[in-house]
C-alpha cells in the first residue's frame, strides 16, 4: 500500500549556504517520513536565491524555489507573489508530487500562498505558526486578514504555544481548528557527554543577529555586570545584519577581549557549547517557543529569557532559569547577575525539559493530520 503524499511549503528550513537553518523544523519534518512520502517546497528570498544559485541543488524530496516580491513595498501583496513564484517555478513539480496533504510552516506568506496552492491541486491544507509571524503580520489589518481567510480553509492549525493561540483568536480565528502542539528536542544530543571547546566561564547567546532578539540588550548588561564577574566571557553564536553594530558596541565599551562572536555554529556542535555554558541568555522582544532554550535545558543549562510568547510556558521560574521583561538591560543585568550566583539543579532542570520531545510532537502531528 502506497504512503499518503505530504508536501510542505516553508521558508524556515536549512539553506545550503545557511545549515543550520531552522534546524527544529528540519527534526519535525523528518518524522513524518515514516508514515508520509514527504517532499519539502522551500521558499527563497530571489535576491538570496542568485546571489546563491550555484550552491542549490534540487531533488525530489527538497526543492528551492525562488520567491520574488517587491522589497519593503506593499507587503500586503507578498502571498500573491509567493503563490506565482511557486506555481511558475514549482508547478509542475507539485502536479508531479500530487500531494493528498499540504502543510506550510509560517503563517505569512508561506501559509496563504500555500492555501491556494492546496486548493488548485485539491488537497487538504494544514498550517503551523512559529510566533513573529503572527506576532508582526497578525498587526497589519490587511496580513491579518489574509491570515484568517487562510485558517477558514485549513483542517486545522498547529501552534507552538497557548499564547500564540490566543493571539489567533484575538484575530477572528476559529479557536477550535487550533492544536498547541509543542515543539520537541533531541535529548539523546544534548544530554550527552562532550568535550569542553571555551576554557573560560561563559555565558552563551544562539540566534539571528538582529534587533529584536534583544542582541544590543545583550551587550549592555554584559558589560554593566562585566567588571564584578571578570572571569565571564560572552559566547555569542549566530549571524545577522546587526553583527556590524555589535562590533562598534564591542569597541566602545571596551570588553572586546570578553566577547566571542563565534558566527554560524552548526547544530551538532551546540550540544557541547550548551553544556558547558554557566547561561544560555534570549532576550528576544517575542517569541513563539524558541528551541534554543529546549536544548538548554535538555543539556542541564539553565536559562536567562524575556517572558514573551510562549518562554513563560516552557521555563519555570528559578527551577530551569530567570525571566525578566524584554527590551530592558537593566533588568537583563540583574538577572544575570543573579544566575550566574544561583545553585541551580542541573538534574531538575533536565528532568524539566523531559517534557517536550519529538517523540511526543511526532505522535500529535500525525494525530491531527489524519
Amino acid at each position: 500500500m502506497s504512503r499518503r503524499k505530504l508536501v510542505i511549503v516553508s521558508n524556515l528550513y536549512p539553506l545550503p549556504w545557511e545549515p543550520g537553518r531552522a534546524s527544529f523544523n528540519r527534526q519535525q519534518f523528518a518524522l513524518l517520513e515514516s508514515e508520509y512520502e514527504l517532499s519539502v517546497l522551500v521558499p527563497v528570498n530571489f535576491i538570496d536565491w542568485f546571489r546563491h544559485i550555484r550552491q542549490i541543488s534540487q531533488s525530489d524530496r527538497v526543492r528551492y524555489a525562488p520567491y520574488f516580491f517587491m522589497p519593503k513595498i506593499g507587503r500586503r501583496f507578498y502571498a500573491v507573489f509567493m503563490f506565482l513564484s511557486l506555481l511558475l517555478h514549482s508547478g509542475f513539480w507539485l502536479r508531479k508530487r500530487a500531494p493528498d496533504v499540504m502543510l506550510a510552516s509560517w503563517a505569512y506568506p508561506d501559509a496563504v500562498a500555500t492555501s491556494w496552492l492546496a486548493s488548485l491541486f485539491g488537497c487538504r491544507f494544514f498550517f503551523k505558526v512559529h510566533g513573529s509571524d503572527i506576532h508582526m503580520h497578525g498587526l497589519k489589518a490587511a496580513r491579518a486578514a489574509q491570515i484568517k481567510r487562510a485558517a477558514g480553509k485549513a483542517s486545522a492549525i498547529i501552534s507552538v504555544s497557548e499564547e500564540l493561540k490566543a493571539q489567533m483568536v484575538g484575530l477572528g480565528i476559529d479557536g477550535a481548528k487550533v492544536r498547541v502542539i509543542y515543539n520537541g528536542v533531541d535529548h539523546a544530543l544534548f544530554s550527552g557527554t562532550y568535550q569542553r571547546k571555551i576554557d573560560k566561564p561563559y555565558m552563551l547567546f544562539v540566534g539571528n543577529l538582529k534587533q529584536d532578539k534583544g542582541v544590543m540588550e545583550l551587550l549592555q548588561a554584559f558589560t554593566a555586570i562585566a567588571e564584578r564577574f571578570s572571569e565571564y566571557q560572552l559566547a555569542i553564536a549566530g549571524s545577522g545584519v546587526m553583527r556590524d553594530m555589535m562590533l562598534q558596541s564591542i569597541q566602545m565599551q571596551g570588553i572586546a577581549e570578553r566577547v566571542m562572536l563565534l558566527g554560524n555554529v552548526a547544530h551538532n556542535e551546540l550540544p557541547a557549547l550548551m553544556q558547558y555554558a554557566s547561561l544560555v541568555v534570549l532576550p528576544s522582544y517575542h517569541e513563539g517557543v524558541p528551541n534554543v532554550l529546549l536544548e538548554s535545558m535538555a543539556a542541564g543549562t539553565p536559562v536567562v529569557a524575556t517572558a514573551v510568547g510562549g518562554i513563560p510556558e516552557i521555563v519555570e521560574h528559578d527551577v530551569t532559569g530567570i525571566l525578566v521583561q524584554s527590551a530592558e538591560p537593566d533588568a537583563l543585568a540583574a538577572a544575570l547577575e543573579q544566575a550566574l550566583q544561583k545553585p541551580w539543579q542541573r538534574s531538575a532542570i533536565q528532568r524539566h525539559a523531559m517534557r517536550f520531545s519529538w517523540q511526543k510532537n511526532k505522535a500529535e502531528m500525525l494525530q491531527m493530520l489524519g
